[in-house]
């Protein structure tokens, strides 16, 4: 459903937004209506976006997109870019009829319950719900799953009509713009608006394994795989049986079976090849150990080859494969606000 001639750098544009996964621009601010304009038109740069009303007058050297309708409540509307976009509530997503591209948002806890739930299905049983796989759903703020505790400066700021500044629509107070983009916060502070702050970083932290989920589902959509049609790796199936120290990086590759065989998916480069088991068994333990020397030696044990032979392997792994060794797994519940 469109609204006038689609404007693709526009439209890329909402699209990175809502995702808050940002590659053509370096932060946007969306002024709700209603919302005051001027103070974000004077703070932001050459490198960002600035999303007003069609009819607000603003002087400003970001780049301004202009829009009609709302984007704050369940079943709002966004004329932007040529395109409607509607707003649903995580819960529901699975359940409406979507007529167009839809942004789909936590909102409160029980949309956060919800996703938590579908994250925990797939971990254990490799079943991935339509809210992430369905093509044309976004989930607002899912590159926050990648690194929730890193500190950075906020990539998108919503203004409220009452003139309140958040992390993005469903966010945590952050302050007045021109001070809120220039200080680092948790990342995950883009989601504490929607519950107890401090039950979203428990959460969090309880699941360092949600980026990696995020990726997973990326796989699915974008090799259409049909429930009981292939499997990924960590996610109600295991290339190794025995469990690695470490756990893979939220978007390096993955391993999948397929009806046609065994792939390795890098959703960086959206590279996709064949592997052997041998191969699969390599990329694995280079993933889940913390340093080159523990994976060779569970290669040479999987194997049965040489300490040198599985040293070399795992080189091969991350040179020619871009696979890396894996990342501490943080259980500690850590709380406190952002």
């Amino acid at each position: 459903m469109t609204g006038g001639a689609v404007d693709a750098r526009d439209a890329r544009m909402v699209v990175e937004w809502i995702t808050g996964r940002h590659e053509s621009f370096r932060q946007a601010v969306f002024c709700a209506p209603d919302a005051p304009t001027a103070r974000a038109a004077a703070a932001l740069g050459r490198d960002d976006v600035l999303f007003v009303p069609a009819d607000a007058r603003v002087d400003t050297v970001a780049h301004v997109v202009r829009y009609s309708g709302a984007f704050d409540e369940v079943g709002d509307t966004l004329h932007v870019a040529g395109q409607t976009v509607e707003l649903q509530h995580y819960a529901a997503a699975a359940y409406v009829e979507l007529i167009g591209p839809t942004a789909v948002r936590f909102l409160d806890a029980d949309g956060w319950s919800a996703f938590l739930d579908d994250a925990e299905l797939a971990r254990d049983a490799g079943v991935f719900t339509a809210p992430l796989i369905d093509g044309r759903l976004r989930l607002a703020d899912a590159a926050v799953l990648d690194a929730p505790f890193a500190e950075a400066v906020p990539v998108s700021l919503h203004v409220h009509g009452d003139g309140r500044v958040t992390a993005g629509a469903q966010g945590g107070a952050v302050g007045p713009v021109g001070t809120a983009l220039t200080t680092p916060v948790p990342r995950w502070t883009a989601v504490a608006g929607i519950t107890v702050p401090e039950r979203v970083a428990d959460d969090l932290a309880a699941r360092p394994w949600l980026g990696r989920y995020r990726h997973a589902a990326e796989v699915v959509a974008a090799l259409g795989l049909e429930p009981g049609a292939g499997s990924i790796d960590g996610f109600g199936w295991s290339v190794l049986d025995t469990a690695g120290m470490t756990q893979p990086h939220p978007d390096d590759p993955f391993l999948v079976t397929t009806p046609a065989g065994l792939l390795l998916v890098d959703v960086r480069t959206r590279r996709r090849q064949r592997v052997p088991a041998a191969t699969a068994t390599v990329v694995a333990a280079v993933q889940t150990s913390p340093d080159a020397a523990r994976a060779a030696e569970r290669v040479a044990h999987e194997l049965g080859v040489s300490a040198a032979a599985a040293l070399r392997l795992c080189a091969e792994a991350t040179d020619l494969l871009g696979v890396r060794t894996g990342v501490p797994v943080v259980d500690a519940v850590v709380g406190g606000g952002a």
